[in-house]
């Protein structure tokens, strides 16, 4: 078993991993979080296994140490040093580990990604995966380096993304995967610490936080994977932009695809179906 410093945010992946260390009997010898505190909380009480759980919550429940980061991570660097950690692991943490932290465990430090690096670096992977019409999905447990997402890769798990998910629950779909890649990534790393391997820079590709425009409709993709990203972000508070023929349509859900060759678009109330590269898709709008 190892010593092991979780540092992480509240999101099904870093849930799923702590949960998954707490189950294989690792010790977690603290847990490192930028969320918010409860006010007021006493320092034990019951907690239902439930969706809307916090780290803190699974912490309290396992008798976890949380510290609650108010400042930058290296001005705890005294705090990590005292706690003889044998490992240090990281999951939807948006900081950056500084160099006198990450190497300071003999085992040095690892992050989850929710890709298969060297590809969708950056900290929205999920978003860039739809928009850009991923098509092969996975998880990767790296080391952590100077710059984000480029340290050496120790396991890496693919996974099967159903059509029509919300981003929500892709992500929940990724997660799934977590037990398996911490279980022939924790076993590779006590056994053959040096063995790992490194990011290919030929095929990296790095995105930022998406914007706005971002959120625009790009019809040169096949028809299943449009469905897909409209599926995925596509709500009343974050349509996604479709323009044809000087009119504005703001998409709010995606209702079917198929690969019937139409040359226009269609409207039928609020449903509009339109072309794609391969076929049609019909989605839920409102238009300007």
């Amino acid at each position: 078993m190892l010593n092991i410093i979780f540092i992480g945010s509240s999101t099904p992946l870093a849930l799923t991993a702590l949960q998954s260390l707490i189950a294989t009997n690792q010790t977690i010898l603290a847990l490192f979080t930028s969320d918010t505190p409860q006010p007021n909380a006493p320092k034990l009480f019951p907690v239902h296994i439930e969706n809307n759980e916090t780290l803190n919550q699974l912490a309290r429940l396992h008798h976890i140490p949380c510290i609650h980061l108010n400042k930058p991570l290296k001005d705890y660097l005294p705090r990590i040093k005292s706690l003889n950690a044998d490992l240090i692991l990281t999951c939807c943490f948006s900081q950056k580990l500084p160099s006198s932290i990450f190497t300071l465990p003999p085992l040095g430090a690892v992050n989850i990604h929710p890709s298969l690096l060297p590809t969708f670096r950056g900290p929205d992977p999920v978003f860039w995966q739809y928009k850009l019409a991923c098509e092969t999905w996975g998880l990767s447990l790296h080391k952590i380096a100077r710059q984000f997402d480029t340290g050496n890769i120790i396991d890496q798990q693919h996974c099967d993304i159903p059509d029509g998910l919300r981003s929500s629950q892709c992500i929940h779909s990724l997660a799934q995967a977590i037990p398996e890649l911490l279980s022939l990534g924790l076993t590779q790393l006590k056994s053959t610490p040096m063995l790992s391997s490194i990011q290919n820079e030929h095929h990296a590709s790095t995105q930022s936080l998406p914007t706005p425009s971002d959120y625009t409709l790009v019809t040169k993709m096949s028809a299943r994977h449009t469905f897909n990203f409209i599926c995925a972000y596509a709500t009343i508070n974050t349509p996604i932009k479709y323009a044809v023929q000087e009119r504005i349509f703001w998409l709010i859900k995606g209702i079917s695809y198929n690969h019937v060759i139409i040359s226009e678009a269609r409207m039928n109330k609020n449903i509009i179906t339109f072309p794609c590269t391969d076929g049609q898709i019909s989605a839920r709008y409102y238009f300007e």
